[in-house]
């Protein structure tokens, strides 16, 4: 089930909370390093971005969003998807880029 946009910014200002539901895929740790976004950056997405695209369904049913923050003078973007468990909600950094 997508969320709708004021769902996705509610579940991620709650698991800015708990970074530990934040989990990072190899890809996005590839570009973090190669853009020098850090992790904090990242977090700060999820508490005060904007979302600038989405939430729309991926393959797999869960919330795909676009957020955008601007942090250390720059404006960084995050590509997340939210999955959304009986168990518990997480999120998946997808990627992150410099605008």
């Amino acid at each position: 089930m997508c969320l709708t946009e004021i769902e996705a910014r509610r579940k991620l200002r709650e698991l800015a909370k708990d970074t530990s539901k934040i989990k990072l895929s190899t890809h996005v740790r590839q570009r973090m390093k190669e853009r020098h976004i850090s992790l904090k950056q990242i977090i700060c997405c999820f508490e005060h971005g904007d979302i600038t695209e989405g939430p729309y369904p991926d393959t797999r049913g869960d919330s795909k969003l676009n957020v955008t923050v601007r942090t250390a003078g720059e404006n960084i973007t995050t590509t997340v998807v939210i999955k959304c468990r009986e168990d518990g909600d997480f999120s998946i950094v997808v990627t992150t880029f410099k605008e």
